[in-house]
């Protein structure tokens, strides 16, 4: 499922999921995340306005919405039948029903950061990340149209959420051209690294292992540069955090990859 939305960003991502659920044999749903009327925009919350304004504004909303979807609409399903791609289209009136589906699906793709159509109530990758319970593909907005998962670089660091990400990345790393493992720990596991390799042998896969020692607080750093100088264009990694009352906390790598991605990524809680 693709979240899409009227920008140009988003028909770009389109495409090259297209390009990407081609080459997986798989089917595509675009997901159109109807804007709330943004009440706060009106000062008092509209109270000033008398019932017939606040009426007008509503249904102005309310045709800019409808005329958006269309267009989003006819795009996506054009490029679907373009590449003779399985296609359905879905219309979402809420962050929740969002999530919900979100959980009906095998990937999920959105760009980074909040969602651009969420109006008052928004939900960023991250959130929705730790909600669905399944594996997010974000794509940054910047990327142009370069092809997604041809040399597919997984982070590993032995922890539950790295594994999540391993597995529920399976069907990228088999279809890939090139993958390797970057295993960024505090201290070396040659032993580890040898395991790594030994698993994707069973699948007749040639695996480069780049590995290196480095302190939690490096991490960050030294992924961004392995993924930039192996020429990454999909990373795996897991997807660290928790839910608070308030607010939701990502693990300082996820915080910062989802701020500012190197690559498209793909993240698993």
């Amino acid at each position: 499922m693709v979240v899409v939305g009227g920008e140009p960003a988003s028909m770009r991502r389109v495409h090259q999921v297209i390009d990407l659920a081609g080459r997986l044999g798989a089917g595509v749903t675009g997901a159109f995340l109807r804007p709330m009327f943004p009440l706060s925009d009106y000062g008092a919350g509209g109270a000033w306005m008398s019932q017939g304004l606040l009426q007008e504004a509503v249904e102005a909303h309310a045709l800019v919405v409808d005329r958006t979807e269309a267009r989003a609409q006819r795009a996506f399903l054009a490029a679907a039948e373009l590449q003779h791609l399985a296609a359905d289209w879905i219309v979402l009136d809420t962050v929740q029903q969002l999530v919900e589906r979100a959980r009906l699906s095998d990937l999920v793709v959105v760009p980074p950061g909040p969602l651009p159509e969420g109006g008052e109530v928004t939900i960023s990758a991250g959130q929705l990340g730790l909600a669905c319970g399944g594996p997010l593909l974000v794509i940054p907005d910047h990327l142009g149209e370069m092809s997604i998962g041809r040399r597919v670089l997984a982070c590993w660091n032995g922890s539950r959420e790295s594994a999540r990400a391993w597995r529920d990345a399976w069907p990228f790393i088999l279809a890939a051209d090139h993958v390797a493992v970057a295993a960024v720990r505090s201290r070396p596991d040659f032993d580890d690294d040898a395991a790594l390799r030994f698993r994707l042998s069973r699948w007749d896969r040639e695996v480069e292992v780049l590995s290196e020692p480095a302190p939690g607080d490096l991490a960050s750093d030294v992924l961004r540069r392995k993924a930039r100088g192996w020429g990454s264009d999909l990373l795996v990694m897991g997807l660290y955090g928790r839910p608070r009352i308030s607010e939701t906390v990502l693990g300082g790598v996820s915080h910062e990859f989802l701020a500012d991605p190197p690559c498209p990524l793909l993240i698993s809680h």
